[in-house]
């Protein structure tokens, strides 16, 4: 997951980069590859997209958007929710079309899958 978030962090950053270069504003100061770089580039995405759609450069916004819209809703092969035995060992079963505990045999479909995580993350 991490790998994940340092390649939507990368892209996003470059997006952020080219769109200063072609208004010529100063680079951005470094923040990192984190949260607070991720929230600055997509803050100045949000902020002047119609600018970034605008600059030939840029075009590939769009497509980079959709390619990670797709890429995220994918399940993934396992999961970090825990089943309600408490055990953290889902794993996606795509012969069933749901995630099923090593431990206990409970199946869970990826739209509770996606709940429980939301519900420990909260």
């Amino acid at each position: 997951m991490a790998e994940l978030l340092d390649e939507l962090t990368g892209d996003l950053l470059g997006f952020e980069a080219g769109y200063l270069r072609a208004r010529r504003w100063p680079e951005a100061v470094s923040a990192g590859r984190g949260a607070e770089a991720r929230g600055r580039a997509v803050a100045l995405l949000v902020e002047y997209l119609p600018g970034v759609l605008a600059v030939p450069e840029l075009t590939e916004l769009v497509d980079v958007v959709l390619r990670w819209e797709q890429r995220l809703q994918e399940v993934p092969s396992w999961t970090p929710a825990r089943c309600r035995c408490g055990d953290r060992n889902l794993w996606w079963d795509p012969k069933v079309g749901y995630f099923v505990c090593g431990r206990c045999g409970n199946h869970v479909s990826a739209v509770e899958e996606r709940g429980l995580v939301a519900d420990e993350a909260g």
